[in-house]
């Protein structure tokens, strides 16, 4: 009998994948723990490995097609083996047919796909093309709709008098996932805000004196490691709140949130307070550089506690921002501006930055938070993170 290789859950907050590439073809022998295909997820690329050993019988979802957690992703058998004629198709959806009924339900008439005889690979490609299901005669076994018969109906004309479609695009599936994370924080999180000011002339010192070559010390880095220094005297904030049950860190890992064009990517820097500057800046130009050529790994967007976000190369005095949903704050930096302060009775010039604190006020009430930053701006101003 046939082994199915199905997608496996993804981790949390993952409703749905696409396969991105298959590293085999069907006939192709494979072996268990062997690396079957690219698989994206709302948060980055992981590698789906083999269940079972044998050889490719059929690939059910194709190259740049979605599926959801547990549904069939291809079959591996014997060498020779075949498939019954009912399991030629894409997965069933939930509540669908299973294989021991299939036969009972090919001998029944078609029925219309508001009936739900529809995998939810199929539907999605509706969607993208614009096909109205309940107007679709389904093909298969028992009149389930296949892939042929949405692409039929799609290039068929429209009937007379039909309302053109509207003009519409699917999101990016990472801005996707950043909308699901952004509704479900906002409508569950409480967010307190507080801000300061930081005088950054350390901070500009220290770049100026870390500089070698080519590579320039980012203030990415620098206010990473003031976090880091910042959470290991309020500790707090490196929790997460699970219902009622606060959820300690096993370290200090923080992302920092990196835009490409409209797509935000929150890979983390694991340990950073064990790490020295230079070690913390190599690895956000990494991560960045990574999130660039869309090659992120999923181990490299989780388990952060906190996420930094600067928009310091726009002008732009101050923001906010939305906690992820499974962060306890967020930390967002504006751009360094020239301004008066009094020192010593004398009006100055000094690089002043506003930065703000989102945290989540369920956990961590308006003193924590307040002595956290506190504890950031100390650590900057004192230029003691190397």
């Amino acid at each position: 009998m046939p082994n199915v290789i199905k997608l496996p859950d993804m981790g949390t907050n993952v409703a749905e994948c696409k396969v991105q590439a298959w590293r085999v073809k069907e006939g192709d022998t494979v072996k268990r723990g062997q690396i079957l295909a690219d698989i994206e997820t709302d948060k980055a690329v992981a590698e789906l490995e083999s269940t079972a050993e044998g050889v490719v019988l059929q690939i059910v979802v194709k190259a740049g097609d979605t599926a959801q957690t547990g549904d069939i992703l291809a079959y591996v058998g014997k060498p020779g083996e075949t498939l019954a004629p009912e399991r030629m198709q894409t997965s069933a959806p939930a509540g669908g047919p299973s294989p021991q009924t299939a036969g009972a339900v090919a001998a029944s008439p078609p029925t219309p796909a508001a009936s739900g005889r529809v995998s939810p690979i199929v539907r999605n490609l509706a969607t993208k093309l614009g096909v109205d299901l309940n107007r679709v005669k389904g093909t298969g076994p028992g009149g389930i709709i296949t892939r042929e018969d949405v692409q039929r109906a799609a290039q068929e004309p429209a009937a007379p008098g039909a309302a053109a479609p509207s003009a519409a695009e699917e999101l990016p599936r990472v801005q996707a996932a950043v909308a699901r994370a952004v509704q479900r924080s906002w409508r569950e999180i409480p967010h307190l805000s507080i801000a300061t000011s930081i005088d950054m002339t350390a901070a500009q010192a220290l770049r100026t004196e870390n500089t070698d070559g080519a590579t320039k010390l980012s203030y990415d880095a620098i206010f990473l490691k003031a976090m880091a220094r910042a959470a290991e005297a309020v500790p707090l904030v490196t929790s997460r709140l699970d219902g009622e049950r606060v959820v300690r860190s096993s370290g200090i890992h923080i992302a920092v949130a990196v835009g490409i064009g409209n797509e935000l990517y929150l890979p983390v820097v694991r340990d950073v307070d064990k790490k020295s500057l230079a070690s913390v800046n190599s690895e956000v130009a990494e991560l960045a550089a990574s999130a660039r050529r869309h090659t992120l790994k999923a181990d490299q967007m989780a388990g952060a506690c906190m996420a930094l976000s600067n928009l310091g190369m726009y002008p732009v005095d101050f923001f906010d921002a939305i906690i992820f949903p499974e962060h306890s704050a967020i930390l967002t930096v504006g751009a360094i501006q020239e301004r008066p302060v009094i020192l010593d009775g004398q009006v100055k010039a000094c690089p002043l930055v506003t930065v703000k604190i989102a945290a989540d006020h369920r956990l961590i009430n308006g003193r924590t938070a307040a002595e956290f930053l506190s504890k950031v701006k100390e650590a900057i101003e004192s230029g003691s993170l190397s």
